[in-house]
């Protein structure tokens, strides 16, 4: 009967360790998370940087003045493969995004489960108590009854 009670309160650092797993797991996700806000913004950004160059490229080759031409033309390919290199990080950072989701959901089950163990320790313990103290009510009623 006591072990039980002591069993439920050696749970209490484990569940605390769990929590802190778990809101470590957390705050890990959301930097990533923010990553890949930062990141989609920038490309978002020289996406509309090269689309800027595309119309200005355009407007330089309709023109008779062709002079920034080559100019023009190899700053819209540095834009294009920047933009690539942010889209590769963008998929890189998703990947990072998914892995620390599957630890943080492990994380949580594992809380939960000791959250659990716990749970049920307390209620077989209560149900001890509550046994316990009817056999106490049980007994006094019975020496009242033979008095």
């Amino acid at each position: 009967m006591q072990s039980i009670e002591k069993k439920a309160k050696r749970l209490d650092p484990v569940i605390e360790d769990r929590k802190a797993r778990f809101d470590n797991e957390l705050s890990q996700l959301a930097i990533v998370r923010k990553k890949k806000i930062d990141a989609v913004a920038a490309m978002r950004a020289t996406q509309k940087e090269y689309i800027d160059g595309v119309s200005r490229l355009n407007e330089e080759r309709a023109s008779n003045n062709r002079l920034m031409l080559d100019a023009l033309e190899t700053g819209l390919d540095n834009v294009k493969s920047l933009w690539m290199r942010l889209y590769q990080d963008v998929i890189e950072i998703e990947k990072m995004e998914k892995e620390q989701t599957e630890v943080m959901s492990r994380a949580h089950r594992y809380l939960e489960a000791i959250q659990t163990l716990q749970s049920k320790y307390k209620a077989e313990w209560a149900l001890e108590q509550s046994k316990r103290e009817q056999k106490m009510l049980d007994e006094h009623a019975l020496r009242k009854f033979y008095r």
